[in-house]
């Protein structure tokens, strides 16, 4: 590992991808073994602060069209044809969804809190008694978030959850549905196959379309009308992956009614997002492969580990471990994934340097509102996707091989709002780390530092830009400070990136890769050579 050590105002900066400890690949080390330092813009503690989404949106702009424009799609046989441009509602509201709203609607339901697990079904099942009380009320006492002894509030309390549950249930019965129809739809395309060995296809697609009639009891019109959604769940799964289909947001019937981005490159961006919905839906949702039992399909999750130890957009778009990541560097690389940061005790003992005020009440610096553990007391709105904490969910990102030679880095899947939280910067609390990329904090009781070199979060692979899309800053949560990861507006799709700033590079013989046109460290061999020279 090159030798380094940045300072960030008050703090340094983390790990940056573009080094062997963290994620690129460097052109040398730096010829010098002293700490070097490093400057960023961080926000002042007392700065007043809009408060961000709990999750994050994206807000949709829509063009106005008189007609969609022409695209392919598939007919009954599969075969891809032409499809007849259709004239589009002005409203823009009544549009058909594009293929982004429709990736967005994946990701958006694999970050939430909706659970999919059959054993939602089965409970629903049983929500009625013989009584007529509903079981899944007294069943959800244990759930319920305390706040109070009223009686109307313990009623509300229950019926919250018992709603939620009956949401959940909903939702996973809906996702069962399409599973069915699109393995339903799957098996007619082999049945009709199979017949058309031994009469003409015209024939025998109309055997099959008259025995499914009488199966279902319907019209040939009504089957036709259901089979041409069914077949747009087929066209998904197939280019997307069962997690695709089975995660995909309310907008999947209307997005395969209207067709108008069935086109080949939708299927290959499907193609190339099946891992990294896999990798979701198998690290987060453990049971949502259960769900496609009913058709025979796979049960067995692929991804078991942490989301972030699978590095997604590798060779071929498929997954590469963490830890073979860093091999050439570590052989024996292993990284732990921590929600919190932990005190190094040969440090600090049980002392955390980071406390600034040890007893409640505990008041926002930055908008002056009450701090507390408990939602319903807590009136601070800073940065509502981290705290309180028992609300905090899973930041939507991923770790990606990127594609120029920087190793690692942090994809956000959904879009950030200016000023939304991405994460805590989480490792450990440590001192007296030399040649080594740390972050430096500072209060008025101590200087401390965080290491993410063995154990931390996705806050550690984010890497330097010229143009950077975030930026750290410092937050006292409870009377603890803590640094965050801030968004200053990144979209979809995006690789989430902060300034490392001249501190670092000075005196660094390695070249900045961040491609961007303002690149203010590029070429930095050559100009090294020419000055030495």
């Amino acid at each position: 590992t090159p030798p380094s050590s940045r300072l960030l105002g008050d703090f340094a900066l983390p790990t940056p991808a573009d080094s062997p400890s963290e994620g690129a690949i460097p052109r040398s080390y730096p010829p010098t073994t002293s700490d070097r330092a490093l400057t960023v813009s961080a926000a002042s503690a007392g700065r007043k602060r809009k408060a961000a989404s709990s999750r994050p949106h994206q807000s949709t702009s829509v063009r106005r069209k008189t007609f969609s424009e022409t695209s392919d799609h598939r007919n009954d046989d599969g075969q891809v044809v032409q499809q007849r441009p259709r004239a589009l509602p002005d409203n823009p509201i009544l549009q058909p969804p594009s293929l982004s709203k429709f990736i967005n609607g994946v990701w958006e339901s694999l970050f939430s809190g909706t659970k999919l697990d059959p054993v939602e079904v089965i409970e629903q099942w049983q929500a009625i008694e013989s009584s007529g009380q509903p079981k899944l009320i007294a069943d959800s006492h244990d759930q319920m978030i305390s706040r109070g002894n009223s009686i109307a509030d313990g009623d509300f309390s229950k019926m919250s959850v018992l709603a939620r549950k009956i949401s959940q249930t909903s939702r996973t019965c809906r996702s069962l549905e399409v599973v069915v129809q699109c393995r339903w739809m799957q098996l007619f395309d082999e049945q009709v196959a199979t017949l058309a060995a031994t009469t003409t296809k015209e024939k025998a697609k109309k055997a099959t379309i008259a025995a499914a009639c009488l199966d279902f009891k319907w019209s040939e019109k009504e089957l036709r009308n259901k089979t041409a959604i069914w077949r747009g769940y087929a066209d998904i799964q197939r280019a997307g992956g069962w997690a695709a289909l089975v995660f995909a947001g309310m907008g999947l019937y209307r997005f395969c009614k209207y067709r108008v981005a069935f086109t080949e490159e939708t299927f290959d961006v499907l193609r190339s997002l099946r891992h990294r919905f896999e990798v979701a839906a198998d690290t987060m949702h453990t049971n949502w492969r259960q769900l496609l039992a009913i058709v025979n399909g796979p049960t067995t999750r692929r991804y078991t580990s942490h989301m972030h130890s699978h590095v997604v957009c590798g060779p071929h778009d498929e997954t590469i471990d963490l830890p073979i990541t860093y091999h050439q560097w570590d052989k024996d690389f292993s990284y732990q994934h921590l929600n919190e940061s932990c005190i190094d005790e040969e440090a600090w003992g049980n002392y955390d340097p980071r406390v600034v005020q040890l007893e409640g009440p505990h008041t926002c610096e930055a908008c002056k509102e009450v701090q507390s553990h408990d939602p319903i007391a807590n009136s601070c709105s800073c940065f509502p996707a981290l705290y309180p904490p028992v609300l905090a969910g899973p930041s939507p990102v991923q770790v990606y091989r990127t594609p120029n030679g920087r190793n690692n880095g942090l994809l956000a899947c959904l879009p950030f709002e200016e000023g939304a939280a991405i994460g805590e910067f989480v490792g450990l609390i440590t001192a007296g780390v030399s040649g080594k990329d740390v972050m430096w904090g500072e209060t008025a009781r101590a200087s401390y530092q965080i290491w993410q070199g063995r154990q931390g979060n996705h806050t550690r692979f984010v890497n330097h830009s010229c143009e950077p899309n975030s930026q750290f800053e410092r937050f006292v949560w409870m009377g603890t400070q803590r640094i965050i990861l801030v968004s200053k507006g990144v979209n979809a799709g995006e690789e989430v990136t902060v300034d490392y700033t001249d501190t670092y590079w000075r005196n660094l013989d390695k070249e900045c890769l961040c491609g961007q046109a303002t690149c203010r460290y590029k070429d930095r061999s050559r100009i090294t050579a020419t000055t030495q020279g």
